[in-house]
């Protein structure tokens, strides 16, 4: 690939993120925001709680010892309470995500036949090959890497709330940073959330497929197919297999983004062995998913080829 076609790839990917950036950052920024404010919210006004007897105490009369006991604790059990807190607003977020990573899978090819935009993409010299995998690639690591910043943020935010809430028990909060493990969170959470949406590729890529032809409502000609063929499935072999496997696919994904949580709370989150982030690149599932992904983006070059509006 050239420098020039690099070059031409990346306004691509850059174009997808503009075009989609409340999807990929606003909303999730929007999101970390509200429940931010809501912590804040609650610290300054949430000075009295109930007990499980009913009866009310003021919580910064029992912040100190709160403190105490935590600081107190042993290094493994301060790191598995920290880092679960640092972990724990990734279940939301990677939720949010695969929900978005859908949508805009569904919609990729669709909206720019629907609103005629096709036509001037087509008069610039960029190839159907290379729109249609910059928004593969959008899908696989823009909108994990977006989401991760965004996850960032709010586990920094996290970090700072839980120091100023030691200030006020006594201590210096260090502990809490020297817990964390911060860097290593970090690190685990980026490649999951990639790792997790490379698994869900073959999926990314079909409704990518079914957006390249497409006629009227994406989400229709996303699902009917599989709909339909499960239902054939059913009436003739008397199996389930397909929707069986989607499903199982789709479950899994939301395991490789969630593995390490699931590690520190003793593999009790999922039925089942949870599957770590970085063991599915060994695994063939992961490397025929792609090959299978490959088939249905060929399929989706070359009907965009020759489909100009919907």
């Amino acid at each position: 690939m050239t420098v020039t076609t690099m070059s031409s790839f990346k306004a691509l990917v850059i174009r997808e993120y503009w075009e989609h950036r409340r999807a990929m950052l606003i909303a999730p920024a929007s999101i970390a925001a509200f429940f931010a404010g809501l912590l804040i919210l609650g610290a300054i006004t949430g000075d009295m709680v109930a007990t499980n007897n009913g009866h009310e105490f003021f919580i910064m009369e029992h912040l100190p010892k709160a403190v105490e006991e935590f600081e107190n604790l042993g290094a493994e059990e301060r790191e598995q309470g920290v880092q679960i807190g640092l972990y724990a607003p990734r279940v939301l977020f990677g939720f949010i995500m695969l929900i978005i990573c859908l949508f805009y899978a569904l919609a990729s090819l669709y909206d720019e036949r629907k609103d005629r935009s096709i036509l001037f993409w087509k008069s610039l010299p960029i190839s159907d090959t290379s729109t249609v995998l910059s928004k593969m690639v959008t899908v696989c690591l823009a909108i994990p890497i977006m989401y991760f910043v965004v996850t960032t943020g709010f586990q920094l935010f996290l970090l700072l709330y839980a120091t100023i809430v030691a200030w006020f028990g006594g201590s210096l909060g260090v502990t809490i940073w020297t817990s964390s493990n911060l860097f290593s969170v970090l690190f685990n959470g980026l490649f999951s959330m990639i790792a997790a949406s490379l698994w869900l590729a073959p999926l990314w890529a079909w409704l990518i497929f079914a957006s390249s032809w497409a006629k009227k409502t994406a989400f229709l000609w996303g699902t009917l197919p599989i709909f339909l063929l499960s239902i054939a499935e059913a009436w003739i072999f008397q199996t389930g297999e397909l929707i069986e496997m989607i499903g199982r696919r789709i479950a899994d994904g939301f395991i490789v983004l969630n593995s390490n949580l699931n590690q520190l709370v003793g593999n009790d989150m999922f039925e089942g062995d949870s599957i770590e982030w970085y063991n599915i690149f060994g695994q063939m599932e992961l490397w025929g998913g792609l090959i299978v992904s490959g088939v249905f983006l060929a399929g989706a070059i070359y009907i965009r080829r020759f489909r100009d509006e919907s």
